[in-house]
């Protein structure tokens, strides 16, 4: 599933960058959809490099000169030169990764969901964004509350002491509880529980809350219980 979402989304990300390269991407503040383009060049290049050679790679360089076509034909070279590495491999060989499972299968599932994240920013940008399926979006909670949430709290160990919050999906089978500290830990789990706030939506409402890309209110999400902590998310949670 993820190589196919990959692709399919590396498509859409660089369909939605065709045009106008200056136009600003709202969901990722200060950044133009050249400066996504770049950013997801870079980082379908580094995960490729890695992936092939089952160490952490050296951050590549974009392109000096950023002509619209140029940086979209080599973001696309990017694009595919990962595809066909994670094709290749052998999802199940030892790899350097910044979360589990410490195998080239850790690759697949990241690079699918950023890539899925940052096309739905670009369309954002551009018009309307495709919508998320409930599959792809639990997987991506999923991966958000256990790889993302516990390296960003751990960067800042002091700002949660023991916050819980509850996800709730509507349209798929996914429940979380996370809890956010003390000490810069963060652990989540698949359950039904009482929680300091609660969130009931759609599982690519919450995906896409989780992520920041809109607020609650927009997305059509239901809350309930402590609001002061679904505000510190919002300002926290940077990603």
């Amino acid at each position: 599933m993820h190589l196919e979402v990959l692709r399919d989304r590396a498509d859409a990300l660089l369909d939605s960058a065709a045009g106008a390269m200056d136009v600003s991407v709202p969901t990722c503040p200060e950044w133009t959809l050249a400066d996504l383009l770049v950013h997801m060049g870079l980082v379908w290049g580094w995960a490729a490099e890695t992936v092939t050679t089952e160490v952490r790679a050296e951050r590549g360089r974009a392109p000096e000169s950023r002509p619209a076509q140029a940086l979209r034909t080599w973001a696309k070279g990017q694009a595919e030169r990962l595809v066909d590495a994670l094709g290749s491999a052998d999802p199940d060989a030892g790899c350097w990764t910044f979360g589990t499972p410490r195998s080239v299968r850790f690759w697949y599932r990241r690079q699918a969901l950023e890539t899925v994240l940052h096309a739905w920013d670009a369309e954002r940008a551009t018009g309307t964004p495709s919508r998320i399926d409930p599959e792809v979006a639990v997987d991506g909670i999923d991966e958000h509350l256990n790889v993302i949430v516990p390296r960003t709290v751990r960067l800042r160990p002091d700002v949660w002491s023991g916050q819980s919050v509850h996800l709730h999906c509507t349209d798929a089978d996914g429940e979380w509880v996370v809890q956010l500290g003390p000490g810069g830990e963060a652990t989540s789990r698949r359950a039904h529980a009482k929680a300091d706030v609660a969130l009931r939506g759609s599982a690519e409402a919450l995906w896409l809350w989780c992520a920041n890309r809109a607020t609650s209110e927009e997305l059509a999400i239901e809350r309930f219980g402590d609001e002061e902590i679904t505000a510190r998310w919002r300002v926290e949670m940077a990603f």
